[in-house]
């Protein structure tokens, strides 16, 4: 599906998808991905809001290197800046859950919202096999098979599964990812397997201090589950629902980890509505300094 027609900018290290006006969106994706994955929800917000989607350290256009959350999360808030559209709605999908977390505690004056998507955040959204991905050696093989899973034959077999029953059809196209997700991304032996490697040890050793900042986001703020998310369980949604003061858990039922190609009226929805929400309290806040 080619990009329709309109702005593309580039902070100092991060390409950005830049298209509508009004409020600002900024969409986070995952681990892998790019500002592609984003299309299906872009052309439902762009009529009212500016939507604002980076390609994310190591992926797609940006040309800089893969980095944890606290590099990631630097780099959005000086795009936020040098837009300058902040406070904004922020989206994160998955890993970039992750960012969209700091981004609301360690710069504050840049977030007035917060929609969380299949996201990491709490200690039971990883599990046995994100923890086996570091081990040296096994862990780059395992990477490069995923990712050639990813990148090529689960979208095929995505495409496959119009001759499959029912209920196994509707569980296939939920569950696999497609070539959005992969759009721009080099596959499993240029950086984009270094980039994931670096977010995989990133997400075991950083996500005690993600975990620790949940009771400090003050925003309002929505989680968004698909009941189908093979990827980042459901159960532990709803436990990140409950550690963030106020927020509101959102189910998606038949919908797997990829809600925003999946089902992106419902969560523009959402999005707006924390927009509506957001808008009743003060905007701003106070820097971290960082």
């Amino acid at each position: 599906m080619p990009d329709r027609p309109g702005r593309h900018e580039r902070s100092p290290m991060l390409h950005v998808v830049d298209r509508g006006s009004g409020p600002p969106v900024v969409l986070l994706h995952g681990q892998p991905g790019s500002a592609s994955s984003w299309r299906p929800l872009i052309d439902q917000l762009e009529d009212g809001f500016r939507v604002l989607a980076p390609d994310r350290p190591g992926y797609g256009a940006t040309t800089d290197d893969g980095r944890g959350f606290d590099g990631n999360t630097d780099l959005v808030a000086r795009m936020v800046r040098d837009a300058g559209c902040g406070p904004a709605i922020v989206v994160g999908h998955s890993w970039g859950g992750g960012v969209a977390l700091l981004l609301a505690t360690d710069y504050p004056e840049l977030v007035r919202g917060l929609v969380l998507v299949g996201s990491i955040g709490t200690p039971d959204s990883i599990n046995f096999l994100d923890r086996l991905l570091n081990v040296r050696v096994l862990g780059s093989v395992l990477t490069s098979a995923g990712l050639v899973g990813i990148g090529s034959l689960l979208p095929r077999m995505r495409r496959w599964s119009r001759v499959l029953p029912d209920g196994a059809r509707e569980y296939v196209h939920a569950t696999f990812p497609d070539e959005l997700l992969t759009d721009g991304v080099e596959g499993a032996w240029g950086r984009t397997k270094e980039t994931f490697m670096t977010e995989q040890v990133a997400l075991v050793g950083e996500l005690p201090r993600i975990t620790a900042v949940l009771p400090r986001i003050t925003v309002p703020t929505a989680v968004v589950e698909g009941n189908w998310d093979v990827v980042v369980p459901p159960a532990s949604a709803r436990s990140l629902a409950a550690a963030i003061p106020g927020a509101e858990l959102v189910p998606v039922p038949g919908v797997g980890h990829f809600v925003p190609r999946d089902a992106a009226p419902v969560l523009a929805a959402v999005i707006r509505e924390i927009d509506h929400r957001a808008g009743r309290r003060p905007a701003g806040g106070v820097s971290s300094g960082r």
